[in-house]
């Protein structure tokens, strides 16, 4: 899909992953690319399957929609096993060319689960003179029982858009939640209540959340965040004077996973990967059996739904704000 601004690639028969939001004017992708390239699970079926699922070894990167399970663990609830970060990101979707014109192109797009009672619906739309990329989204619960979900925009950011010293702009009396994660040495902050942005760290010291360091820092950690006014975020690079913009439903998103990897050691990157991901989501922490107990997990009732929608813009600030 694209116009005069914008070119953005989906790889429908991966999770409909959006692998590329490429910002024309300046020939820049601002989606992280991983390590791991793109792969397709439908032609590199794994011989030896991990028992945590598949998600990290075809990651390439880029956007998914995360379902029924958000969050890096493996699960099971209801009787369904579910790796890291559900299905719906491994299976292949379906996808209508809605309209092409000069003016506009949407698409629709939707996926069945295998292992868990959803189908996710979304429409993706640009116009000719904007920068903006509309979706309106749907999950569904096929089953006739009351069934509970975690439901997640993965969108993760990297170089060369993503560089030290980009600013990460929150709305008013945003909070930030950490929770000792047992498996990660890579954790920074010690785990608490803040307010954003400031966090301390481990060692004592302050870390200002909304500043992305230096290049050779080594960490990797997921923090939560709530309370926010309005469910939006920017990442602005000065340098290059772009800015990337979401706006969500805050009653459907009610919070923001904010993950930060960089040059992590070991699998699955070996210290190859530096990027973040700013995600909003309906619950935390990771993993749906969590989010029922933590109370934020979304529950549908037999053949119910809920819809959102949101906007991701990238803006060029030599343009002004609003060109």
């Amino acid at each position: 899909m694209e116009n005069r601004f914008l070119r953005i690639i989906l790889l429908i028969d991966k999770g409909s992953d959006i692998m590329e939001i490429l910002y024309k004017p300046l020939d820049l992708n601002l989606m992280w690319q991983s390590p791991i390239g793109w792969r397709n699970p439908l032609e590199d079926t794994l011989v030896n399957p991990a028992i945590h699922g598949s998600f990290l070894d075809y990651y390439g990167g880029g956007w998914q929609d995360i379902a029924p399970s958000a969050g890096g663990n493996p699960v099971v609830f209801k009787g369904a096993k579910l790796g890291v970060h559900g299905e719906s990101a491994m299976l292949p979707w379906k996808c209508v060319v809605e309209e092409d014109s000069n003016d506009k192109v949407s698409a629709y797009l939707h996926v069945d689960g295998v292992r868990y009672p959803f189908r996710i619906e979304k429409h993706i739309t640009i116009y000719e003179n904007e920068s903006r990329i509309y979706f309106k989204e749907r999950l569904m619960n096929r089953a006739n029982q009351a069934m509970e979900f975690s439901w997640l925009q993965h969108p993760a950011f990297g170089e060369p858009f993503l560089e030290p010293g980009c600013r990460i702009e929150l709305p008013h009396g945003s909070r930030v939640i950490v929770i000792e994660e047992n498996e990660n040495p890579y954790g920074r902050i010690k785990p608490g209540e803040y307010e954003w942005p400031m966090v301390m760290s481990k060692s004592g010291s302050m870390i200002d959340l909304s500043k992305i360091p230096g290049r050779e820092l080594v960490a990797e950690e997921t923090s939560f965040i709530t309370d926010f006014e309005e469910g939006r975020y920017a990442i602005v690079n000065e340098k290059m004077q772009l800015e990337f913009r979401m706006v969500w439903e805050k009653n459907v998103f009610k919070c923001l996973w904010f993950w930060q990897n960089y040059n992590r050691p070991d699998y699955p990157w070996y210290g190859e990967a530096w990027n973040i991901a700013l995600e909003p989501c309906t619950s935390y922490p990771a993993g749906l059996p969590e989010q029922v107990k933590n109370g934020t997990a979304l529950k549908l009732v037999g053949k119910g739904y809920v819809e959102t929608d949101l906007t991701a813009e990238v803006i060029d600030l030599r343009l002004g704000k609003n060109f």
